[in-house]
Parts: C-alpha cells; sequence; structure tokens
C-alpha cells in the first residue's frame, strides 16, 4: 500500500465524519501533501543507506584509498555537484590544475577504545611538497565533510612535509648517456615523492624500485643511510606528517 493510501485510510478509520463528499477533496490534498514529504524522506535514508553499502562493499570504507581518492579527486574554487537520485556528491567536470591535493595519506589513530580517524594532505610549490594556506585548509576542510561517514568524523592535517634523507649506488647501462641519466633520475626522485602512492609509509624497496622500473638506463638501485628528520631508520618508516621532501643525498653513479 502507498504512504498515500496508508494515510487516507488511518483517517478514514479514525476520523469516520471525514469521510463526507464536501470534504474528501480537502482531506485527499492533506494526505497527498503528508504523503509526499514521508516519501521524500524515506527515499532519502533509502539512498543514504545505498551510498553507505556501496562505500562498504565497493569502496571498502575504513581502506585509506577512500578518503585518499576523494582528498586526490578535490578541486579548488570549484562547487560539488549533487547527483539526484542518490544525492552522491561529484565533480560534473575534472579540471587537472584545479586538484590542488598531490600528496594524501590516511591513518587510523587508537587510543584505548577510542579511535581517530586522521587524513593528512599536502600540496606542491616549486617541485616540492608543502601544506596548504589558511585559506585552502578551509575550504578543503568544507569538501571533506560530505565524505564523512556519520559518526565518524576525520581530522585533516596539512603541516610541514618530513624530511627524508640517505645515500644511494645506482648502478646504469655504460652504453646509456649519462647526463641524460642523471636528468632522469632528479625528475623520478621528484615524481616519487609527490605522485607515488605511499600512504605515509615510505618504503625503502618500493623507492628504489621505483627508479629501476621508471629510469631507463638504470640497473640497479642500492640505498642505505636512510633518515627522517635525522633519525635513522631502515626498510620502512611511517612518516608523522604523512609525506616527505629530500633533505640532504648523495647518489654515486657505477657504470656496467
Amino acid at each position: 500500500m502507498s504512504t498515500f493510501s496508508t494515510i487516507i485510510s488511518y483517517i478514514q478509520a479514525g476520523m469516520p465524519e471525514l469521510n463526507s463528499t464536501s470534504i474528501a477533496s480537502t482531506v485527499n490534498k492533506m494526505a497527498e501533501a503528508i504523503a509526499q514529504a514521508i516519501d521524500n524522506t524515506l527515499t532519502e535514508i533509502t539512498n543514504s543507506e545505498t551510498i553507505i553499502t556501496d562505500i562498504i562493499t565497493n569502496k571498502n570504507f575504513g581502506h585509506p584509498q577512500y578518503y585518499t581518492d576523494a582528498a586526490l579527486a578535490y578541486q579548488t574554487g570549484v562547487n560539488l555537484s549533487i547527483d539526484p537520485t542518490t544525492l552522491r556528491p561529484y565533480y560534473a567536470t575534472t579540471t587537472a590544475n584545479l586538484q590542488i591535493v598531490k600528496q594524501a595519506a590516511f591513518q587510523e589513530v587508537v587510543s584505548g577504545t577510542a579511535i581517530t580517524l586522521v587524513l593528512k594532505v599536502a600540496k606542491v610549490v616549486s617541485g616540492s611538497l608543502a601544506p596548504l594556506d589558511s585559506t585552502e585548509y578551509s575550504n578543503f576542510q568544507s569538501y571533506m565533510l560530505n565524505f564523512e561517514i556519520p559518526g565518524l568524523p576525520l581530522t585533516i592535517i596539512s603541516g610541514i612535509p618530513n624530511s627524508f634523507a640517505f645515500t644511494a649506488l645506482i648502478t646504469y647501462n655504460i652504453n646509456y648517456d649519462f647526463t641524460t641519466l642523471q636528468a632522469n633520475i632528479a625528475t623520478a626522485l621528484t615524481t616519487f615523492a609527490t605522485t607515488f602512492t605511499f600512504n605515509g609509509i615510505l618504503d625503502i624497496y618500493k623507492f628504489e624500485n621505483y627508479l629501476v622500473t621508471n629510469v631507463a638506463g638504470v640497473n640497479s638501485v642500492y640505498v642505505s643511510g636512510t633518515t627522517i628528520d635525522t633519525v635513522s631508520f631502515s626498510g620502512s618508516t611511517a612518516l608523522a606528517n604523512g609525506y616527505f621532501n629530500y633533505g640532504a643525498y648523495t647518489l654515486t653513479y657505477a657504470p656496467i
């Protein structure tokens, strides 16, 4: 039975004196208005349930990608559109140069029985990562409210990137132009820091593999003497601020 029919049946059962022909039209109009409001509310609830279910099953809610994808999609100065059917926020068009967030890291901070969801973001300025300014941060924070799950607020941090220092031995094909190789290594280092998806965990193996895979002529990379903010580490380390810029590093090349 429709919402409208349900309301009419309750009116007829509870107040039979309102069933006269003279006022039937008025009663129907009142029931129609009430039914429409109820149906709209029920539709919104259903759509919300659909969105949450989709996030849980398809977006794998709780996984960092849900939040980092939303962060990286942000476009400064552009309003979100709302799908009229699903009520899902989206950008009608994507303009790459307006997507100022270049690194995003998601973290669950557990303290006793309390869990805090933290998103750390940075932009790129002159080839290096930098925190959002106050206006950018405020606008981004408002944007991310559209992607929070009710009851699970998100803390957003945009701080000074950590400093990564290291020494690397790079072997390369002796027939490859050395000047070109050096230029390509420099480009790859910048690209790794600003666009590689590492979600706040710096893994030296992935760093080495990235250079070997993405720079023509490189045969192997061996990284040692690794520090974050002058503190030594080996293998991998969690970055307190979620991302890094390069500190002092030394590259040694060996042709083979």
